[in-house]
């Protein structure tokens, strides 16, 4: 079921934009509007839109229109753009206004996004063949809503306002008519994350304050030390072109070397009055490119127990600029700018991933946290939570366990203790086990990937029993299971992991260097030929070509392309084409009945790209399809991977909302979600209660997911941590 347009209250907020939605709902944010301009424009269902103003004071519930009253009333509910600004607004910088609760209103750029299209009014609108929005609105917006000019000084330009505010709403409500409605089911999900936005999570300021400063600090630490390393050649890690060039005069392999060199392409991040490198060979210092030189180094060092002394000094120098130029440690102070009171809020965006439906993090980006940890199993993190939070200084903060690690890298791998429970409290979290793993075979459903999910549940019921990286290794390097030692698993782990989705040599070398291997482009080959050769069920899924036909996903959706309105499928995925949606689009149906989008589907000629992303000068006939502001390349591959991601959202979001929902759990309110991982928040003597609980709610499956082998691990801690050493 959905929702008509004809029964929703179309409502936007004209006002000040606030970056920061976490210093909306204090008192400190509506005392700040007090002198800004507020215009709430709004229609009812298909009724004219109207622009209610109090000539530029504070809007007062006690004097709104009826009409809008009216249906406040009879619980109508309200379509808005961005819609957690527009509900921040309504209940915390207005006066007398009854309480909007997310089961109120529905998010028109939510809908916008999941059909691919942009998630700014402007362009949507426009996209869709509408007028889009007045174009002198935003300077309307800093004349009245930010420098507070008066109305009655300004009379054309507030009538121009005005009108301005009554178009947004009509262009909100036409945009709404022309994309297609999801049903109330989608809309309840997005209430329960919206209920997750507006709680938040604690932040340990203490903690990240002085992190804060020891971050600041490190970054002038690691210019002098590059300074002294490179004889003052390098004097900011952002020197890419200058830092790359010294790196390669130094290194002694020429294998080495030649990681560096950027095939034609221009470097990174170069600083705009580097020096000409003469005769030198372009560089590339991209982030997968120092990765692998110091994978290179690590493997050269293991084999011969030591580096020469130019070596050494490069692998040290390389660690400063993976390190050093990351953005992890710079999120304290990000953290430190967007909390209110001691509370993160309004971190995830519902359905941000259009193509898959997940969540993207917004603000602070928690879904973007290192999951690596400190000493063995992060035993380290809880000692240098409390150095940091203590006043530690820089050199004390080096000289801590593990010494081997800079100061940069260990702030990057403590971001997570920011994040705490609230006094009394303690979180308890749960995460599923490797299910994207697991749901690639499950989608394909056909014979030979179910005996990949038996190994999952052979592994599920016994631990004893091999797990899927060992099952896999086995396969690849044609060994018994038990024969399988320790480095060769973490190529089973590595090959399911760059492999699942048609992942090939590049996939496979750059997702090895996460785990510290170093792969050749002979010996990846061999390793994704054989892991191939071992999983047929799984290019059988992507699609193969026999005969002059296409099967699988691909071909699936290519029949479903060429036959509007014809339903295929590949294993538990259909397809359909409806031509008469935004000029022609591909719908995936998922096992749950969610749709995802791929508008406008085209062959065309397209650019074939080098491993560094760049043109080669060949061109391959290739189809895409339009996203959002572009288009995008579609593929085999691609549609695997938003399968499967898609399906694992799905499993997420019907956990959380069933928690949510729920009041016979109130008591453990959900604070986080990362990926497929949930974190609720509980007293301290409920903890193996709220785990028991939230393990039966994880491993509980939708009636669609039927015969889904799944697995979660709780954990107990009173800071977000992926440290084994802290939890409980």
């Amino acid at each position: 079921m959905t929702i008509s347009a004809d029964h929703i209250v179309w409502a936007d907020f004209e006002t000040k934009s606030v970056v920061d939605l976490n210093a909306v709902g204090t008192c400190r944010y509506a005392a700040a509007t007090e002198t800004s301009a507020i215009v709430l424009a709004y229609a009812v269902g298909g009724g004219p839109a109207f622009a209610w103003h109090a000539d530029g004071g504070m809007l007062d519930w006690d004097h709104a229109p009826d009409d809008l009253r009216e249906a406040f009333a009879r619980g109508a509910r309200f379509g808005m753009w961005n819609a957690s600004f527009d509900s921040a607004i309504w209940n915390y910088a207005t006066l007398n206004f009854p309480f909007l609760p997310p089961e109120s209103v529905v998010d028109v750029m939510v809908q916008t996004g999941v059909s691919n299209l942009p998630t700014d009014l402007e362009s949507a609108s426009r996209a869709l063949g509408g007028g889009g929005k007045q174009q002198d609105g935003k300077e309307l917006i800093k004349l009245f809503s930010i420098a507070g000019a008066s109305p009655a000084e300004y009379p054309a330009e507030w009538q121009r306002f005005l009108s301005y505010a009554r178009q947004d709403v009509e262009a909100m409500r036409d945009v709404y008519r022309k994309t297609r409605p999801l049903p109330e089911d989608e809309w309840r999900q997005y209430w329960a994350f919206e209920h997750i936005n507006r709680r938040g999570v604690c932040v340990d300021m203490p903690f990240v304050h002085g992190a804060e400063a020891l971050a600041a600090e490190d970054e002038i630490a690691i210019g002098k030390r590059l300074t002294e390393l490179t004889g003052g050649l390098v004097t900011k890690v952002t020197q890419a072109k200058r830092l790359a060039s010294w790196m390669y005069r130094r290194l002694s392999d020429a294998d080495l070397r030649e990681v560096l060199v950027a095939d034609g392409g221009g470097g990174d991040e170069i600083e705009p009055d580097c020096e000409d490198a003469g005769d030198e060979p372009e560089f590339s210092l991209r982030r997968d490119r120092v990765a692998r030189v110091l994978a290179m180094l690590g493997a050269k060092r293991a084999k011969t127990g030591r580096l020469c002394a130019a070596d050494q000094h490069v692998f040290e120098a390389a660690t400063l600029r993976l390190y050093g130029a990351g953005a992890a440690p710079k999120k304290f102070a990000r953290i430190a700018e967007q909390q209110v009171d001691g509370i993160l809020r309004d971190l995830y965006r519902f359905a941000g991933a259009g193509q898959t439906g997940r969540l993207t993090s917004r603000t602070v980006q928690v879904h973007n946290l290192t999951r690596d940890v400190l000493g063995p199993d992060g035993a380290d993190e809880a000692p240098l939570v409390d150095m940091i939070a203590d006043g530690c200084s820089h050199a004390e903060l080096a000289a801590a366990n593990p010494t081997d690690v800079p100061v940069a890298r260990k702030l990057a791998l403590l971001v997570r203790p920011a994040l705490i429970a609230g006094p009394g409290k303690l979180f308890v979290w749960s995460d599923l086990s490797m299910i994207e793993a697991r749901l690639t075979p499950w989608l394909a459903a056909s014979p030979d990937a179910a005996r990949m999910l038996d190994a999952f549940r052979a592994h599920d019921a016994d631990p004893t029993q091999p797990d899927i990286y060992v099952v896999q290794a086995a396969g690849i390097v044609h060994k018994e299971p038990s024969a399988i030692s320790k480095p060769e698993r973490q190529i089973g782990k590595v090959a399911i992991l760059a492999c699942g989705f048609s992942g090939g040599v590049g996939a496979l070398k750059n997702m090895a260097l996460n785990y510290a291997i170093d792969l050749d482009t002979a010996e990846a080959r061999r390793i994704v030929e054989a892991w191939r050769e071992a999983n047929p069920w799984a290019p059988e899924f992507w699609g193969v070509h026999r005969a002059g036909e296409s099967y699988g996903l691909w071909g699936a959706a290519m029949q479903a392309w060429e036959s509007p309105r014809l339903i295929t499928t590949a294993g538990r995925i259909g397809f359909i084409y409806d031509e008469r949606y935004l000029g022609g689009s591909l719908f995936m149906a998922l096992p749950s009945g969610r749709l995802l989008t791929y508008p406008r589907p085209q062959w065309r000629e397209v650019d074939v790209l080098d491993e560094n992303g760049k043109p080669t000068g060949e061109k391959r006939h290739g189809c895409s399809f339009r996203r959002a502001h572009g288009r995008v390349n579609l593929w085999r591959g691609t549609l695997c991977e938003n399968a499967v991601q898609a399906a694992a959202a799905d499993l997420l979001r019907a956990t959380v909302t069933r928690i949510e929902t729920n009041p016979a759990v109130a008591w453990m309110p959900i604070r986080m979600t990362t990926h497929d991982e949930i974190v609720v928040e509980v007293d301290e003597d409920r903890t193996d209660e709220a785990k028991a609980i939230l393990r039966r709610e994880m491993l509980t499956l939708p009636d669609w997911a039927a015969g889904l082998p799944i697995q979660s691990e709780e954990t107990v801690c009173a800071w977000y941590s992926k440290a084994k050493a802290v939890l409980r």
